[in-house]
């Protein structure tokens, strides 16, 4: 089972947070890109500092130390500047997915009045649940994190190329086929974790499901010996939840690994590199 992004959903799912949040949601671009350039700034001028001022006053008595402190004051003035706008982002975005969520559940429930009898009676109370429950839990944390995220990943992913182009192309030349590893990798593991994480959430209905009906029906399992048939058909199923919960979170604790392994691999690429070239 390999299910690709569907980006209609995804458009969606936009639809609903412009409706209301438009406002909010340009506030929470512009913070984004203000936020990745103040960090990408203070890194390269991380370098001007140790160059232009820290390393002339190495050995001299009586040093001045007015130049030094201004850089040190205009650096910190960048990492407030990320600081800042990385806080009003969040706490933007915490507003916005709880009102969308609100949204959601609030037209879901509506519809759920409208459906035939024939949709309850071939689907489990346990896994309509799971919609109102698990489904909105993990739409919760698509918009608040993984949505910005994936922007501000985007953002700086432009901004830092932009400036490792200036510092050094070798340099970036290295880093881009590191990245392009890395991303077939990630896309590799991902792929599978996504697979059983999908698996997951419908072995979470199917359970939920299940034992709603086996406390709603306890009397009669009660009545007619069925205690073990039942918990025989719960351990069944739970062990399908747990198989698919074990697989999926093991692939996903492998992929961060992998990538500082690689990301190891890449600093010695590129101090290799860079001592070549500086020579």
């Amino acid at each position: 089972m390999n299910k690709k992004i569907d980006f209609n959903t995804i458009k969606r799912l936009f639809g609903y947070m412009k409706s209301r949040y438009k406002i909010l949601l340009i506030l929470v671009v512009i913070c984004i890109i203000i936020n990745t350039i103040a960090n990408t700034a203070a890194s390269l001028y991380l370098e001007v500092l140790v160059d232009d001022y820290i390393t002339p006053l190495i050995g001299v008595e009586n040093p001045n130390l007015s130049a030094f402190l201004r850089a040190i004051i205009i650096m910190a003035l960048m990492y407030i500047v990320g600081i800042i706008t990385i806080t009003i982002y969040t706490r933007v975005m915490v507003k916005i997915s709880e009102g969308t969520l609100k949204t959601i559940r609030d037209e879901m429930f509506e519809k759920m009045q409208r459906l035939p009898i024939k949709y309850f009676d071939t689907h489990t109370h346990g896994d309509i649940m799971s919609h109102y429950t698990n489904d909105t839990d993990t739409l919760n944390q698509m918009i608040s994190q993984s949505l910005p995220q994936m922007f501000a990943s985007a953002v700086t992913i432009i901004t830092v190329f932009g400036a490792m182009l200036i510092a050094n192309v070798y340099l970036t030349l290295v880093v881009i086929a590191s990245l392009i590893l890395m991303l077939f990798i990630t896309k590799k593991i991902a792929g599978k974790s996504s697979k059983y994480f999908i698996k997951q959430q419908e072995a979470v209905g199917k359970v939920n499901g299940y034992i709603e009906e086996m406390i709603n029906g306890q009397k009669v399992v009660k009545v007619f010996c069925h205690e073990e048939k039942a918990k025989e058909g719960f351990d069944k199923i739970n062990e399908e939840l747990f198989n698919d919960t074990y697989t999926a979170n093991k692939y996903a604790n492998i992929l961060m690994p992998v990538l500082v392994a690689l990301g190891n691999l890449q600093y010695a690429l590129v101090a290799i590199v860079r001592r070549n070239t500086c020579n």
